[in-house]
């Protein structure tokens, strides 16, 4: 992730003067662009205007750059099924940083089936997960049409399909 901060005083003056700054950052890193970009006791204010992530997430432009590092660092500790589930999380439900916090806190609440991408998927891997008994899958199988079915329990489900897979929580 990286945000673009822009200093806000010499902003409303008429010159756009910022950087971008790759999260997480350490302190030293954050003072020492503040301090190019002019940020001192003449112009104290800033502000995101522009960012970049992976994750479909929504950026404010007056985020807390605290807030920010911290999300990214938490990220960063993610394992690769870990940020595909995060990344699902944030399609389906919520792209907002102050949301994600406690999406990440919970992860463990969901689950993501990768492999899960479409309703015909869906609807074969519930019918096939052992609800069913084999005799009656192998007595109605001309007739299972996979797709509504999934489709039917994906609207009665606090689950979703997403472009990472289906999620379930």
């Amino acid at each position: 992730m990286k945000i673009f901060i822009t200093n806000l005083g010499m902003y409303n003056a008429g010159n756009l003067v910022g950087e971008w700054v790759n999260l997480p950052y350490t302190a030293k890193e954050l003072n020492a662009v503040l301090k190019r970009i002019g940020i001192d006791e003449e112009y104290e204010e800033y502000f995101i205007t522009d960012y970049e992530n992976d994750l479909g997430l929504r950026i404010d432009e007056y985020e807390s750059l605290g807030l920010l590092n911290k999300v990214a660092t938490w990220i960063g500790r993610l394992n690769p099924h870990e940020l595909l589930t995060l990344k699902a999380v944030i399609e389906l439900e919520s792209s907002d940083v102050s949301n994600i916090v406690e999406v990440i806190e919970n992860l463990d609440k969901y689950t993501l089936h990768a492999d899960i991408m479409t309703y015909q998927d869906l609807g074969h891997y519930l019918i096939h997960s052992g609800e069913f008994d084999t005799y009656t899958i192998e007595t109605l199988s001309g007739y299972l049409d996979y797709a509504s079915y999934g489709y039917c329990y994906d609207c009665n489900s606090d689950g979703g399909l997403s472009s990472y897979g289906w999620l379930e929580q």
